[in-house]
């Protein structure tokens, strides 16, 4: 959506309260997310990767674990990074 600088947006009353409390909504479910360790079979199965390619992409330094997991945060920062959606 291209909305020029002095545009205005309507909104049905109630809308803005929908529409934050699902941002509120959204916003929590990635903290949430991102806080999450996983172990590294996990982890492949949230990247659909192999182990072998898993342990790859720690070497390359392209995924970093902590302790011996990986947390959701990472994930997500190595899916944005390449691209990849699951």
């Amino acid at each position: 959506m291209n909305i020029a600088n002095d545009a205005a947006i309507s909104l049905a009353p109630g809308q803005l309260g929908v529409l934050l409390e699902q941002a509120a909504q959204r916003g929590a479910e990635i903290a949430i997310s991102d806080m999450v360790c996983y172990h590294y079979k996990d982890a492949c199965k949230r990247l659909n990767i192999s182990y072998n390619t898993l342990q790859k992409r720690i070497t390359e330094g392209k995924i970093h674990p902590v302790d011996g997991r990986i947390t959701g945060a990472e994930l997500r920062r190595y899916l944005i990074e390449h691209g990849r959606k699951r």
